[in-house]
């Protein structure tokens, strides 16, 4: 994939700014196709690394997407299917999880201050079509972000939700956290049972 022509950039930005970062702790949301859905895979961003999204383009970075509500973790589920304008119904099942997180250097764009200072304005970064920039081998202005955050040792991100306009997703960079971090999902045990005769 061709490296972005402003990543270089779009890293020194982030590394202005990474002392902005601040903790994040509380429940999240996540909603996950059956092929990756026991406790451990769900949180390893094995998934994003394969395929790539809007934040992160294949093969560079693990990122475990996550949404503060529910219903937000569902759309952002579902827009791949209305994207290709498939029926959502081919998009299932699903398994839908909490998370309990606990960051330390979180970088929120959802901060209006922190946007206005962005090299790029984030209406730009939601509206650019990241799949056909991606099919075509390009890297999306939102992926150069994504992958410039991580460069700077952040540990995730705080956005805008695409399909849910009031909605926010935490992006989460499992190979940055450390020892005091946490990513888990509540009710594991139960989540791994799922599928089998008990």
């Amino acid at each position: 994939m061709k490296q972005h022509p402003r990543y270089t950039e779009f890293a020194a930005w982030c590394a202005l700014h990474a002392h902005r970062a601040k903790p994040v702790l509380g429940e999240f949301y996540r909603v996950a196709g059956p092929r990756h859905t026991t406790a451990k895979e769900i949180v390893s961003g094995i998934g994003a690394f394969k395929s790539g999204g809007r934040w992160n383009n294949p093969g560079t970075m693990s990122v475990v997407y996550a949404s503060v509500e529910p219903e937000t973790a569902l759309r952002e589920a579902n827009e791949h299917f209305r994207y290709r304008n498939m029926p959502v119904s081919k998009g299932f099942p699903k398994v839908v999880v909490a998370l309990a997180v606990k960051l330390e250097r979180v970088l929120n764009f959802t901060d209006v201050t922190l946007a206005s200072l962005m090299p790029e304005l984030m209406s730009s970064l939601l509206a650019e079509d990241w799949r056909a920039l991606m099919a075509r081998g390009e890297m999306s202005s939102s992926q150069a972000m994504g992958r410039a955050a991580f460069e700077a040792g952040l540990q995730g991100l705080l956005v805008p939700s695409k399909p849910d306009p009031t909605g926010v997703n935490l992006l989460v960079f499992p190979e940055l956290l450390t020892k005091k971090c946490r990513l888990k999902v509540f009710n594991a045990a139960e989540l791994d049972k799922l599928g089998k005769a008990v």
